[in-house]
């Protein structure tokens, strides 16, 4: 490491290749190699190298930028340009640890900024779009953590991510899903996203085996809790489908979209869709039938309840009403309601309090 300044040419060459090797094979190598001035060595290096040893000086960095001390330099330094150039330049292995070290990085909001500034989005998307499927994970999850915050959702959408993510959340890995399903809940913020998304989800539920089904009904599930997502959801002619689904899909399917509908019965218009679609003679077949899994029965009891206490709905529901749990049901929401009332009036009074007690304030 000391020879490497000294040296050029051939010489030089050598000498990257033999560090390459021995930090990207021996963890102790790296450990030696970051505490004793290797990062400055190889910014140096990478600042005034145009040849094709900036490939190994970059794959070397990928490798050192795994450790949190490494990082923390680079962030010290101003050499992240470097890490994002690693990760769209060299072997997929390479830019893999590249990748997982902007994930790393990425988690604080000021490196998180500069990393988005340096191009690091299409950087990830391309990796993203190339990679094998442990890449595909590493970027997938890497861009999850860039898009976190509210000012990179919309980037992140229009560099192409959304058809990515939901070839994951096909895909037979649970871990591809779970990223999958997590990042859609954050890009879904924006309404043109949440759009986007919906349409990739009904194909899935037409098309996907039961495990990605269950995916896209627990994502619809999701979006059904958003304001503007609501009306993406029916627009998305989504309900007739989760409603056949609700009949005859798997046990896994069949709780996430009655999750769904209990929080669509929430709105007079989605009621109105999931009655079209024929959904309260399943949703009161699913309540009485004792061999279904609990949380099924109570998300197939909270949506009667919702339509029970509509009165365009409430006779076709009445017949379900002497049944225990949905008697138990109706009493709990009532008390969530009232406890959601109290707590609001709770908030309103102390913001007043607070006020009024701190004159500089008013």
């Amino acid at each position: 490491m000391r020879l490497l300044p000294h040296s050029d040419g051939r010489m030089q060459k050598i000498l990257i290749k033999c560090l390459l090797v021995i930090v990207s094979f021996c963890n102790a190598s790296r450990t030696v190699v970051a505490t004793n001035g290797g990062v400055e060595v190889i910014i140096g290096l990478l600042s005034s190298c145009t040849n094709d040893t900036r490939r190994y000086l970059l794959e070397i960095l990928s490798v050192l930028a795994l450790r949190r001390d490494v990082r923390k330099a680079l962030t010290r330094l101003r050499a992240l340009h470097y890490v994002v150039e690693a990760a769209s330049f060299g072997s997929i292995v390479s830019r893999e640890r590249a990748c997982q070290a902007i994930g790393l990085l990425g988690v604080t909001r000021q490196t998180r900024r500069v990393l988005v500034e340096l191009g690091a989005i299409p950087v990830l998307v391309s990796l993203f779009r190339v990679g094998e499927h442990s890449t595909k994970l590493v970027a997938g999850n890497s861009l999850g953590v860039i898009s976190a915050h509210v000012d990179y959702i919309r980037p992140v959408a229009q560099a192409g991510a959304i058809p990515l993510y939901a070839e994951l959340l096909e895909g037979p890995d649970p871990s591809g899903k779970e990223i999958a399903e997590d990042v859609f809940c954050i890009l879904a913020v924006a309404e043109a996203n949440a759009v986007e998304i919906a349409g990739h989800l009904v194909r899935i539920l037409r098309e996907g085996n039961d495990e990605a089904k269950a995916s896209a009904a627990d994502v619809m599930w999701d979006l059904s809790g958003y304001k503007h997502s609501m009306s993406v959801v029916r627009d998305s002619g989504a309900i007739p489908i989760l409603v056949e689904l609700l009949e005859s899909g798997s046990e896994d399917v069949k709780v996430n979209v009655s999750g769904a509908f209990a929080q669509l019965s929430y709105d007079g218009t989605d009621r109105m869709s999931l009655a079209e679609a024929g959904a309260i003679p399943i949703l009161i077949d699913l309540m009485n039938d004792v061999d279904e899994v609990e949380e099924l029965r109570d998300n197939a009891t909270e949506t009667l309840v919702n339509f029970y206490e509509d009165p365009l709905y409430h006779d076709r529901v009445s017949n379900a009403i002497n049944v225990s749990s949905f008697r138990n049901m109706q009493n709990r929401l009532v008390h969530i309601r009232a406890s959601n009332e109290h707590m609001a009036r709770s908030l309103r009074r102390m913001s007043v309090e607070q006020l009024t007690w701190n004159p500089d304030v008013v």
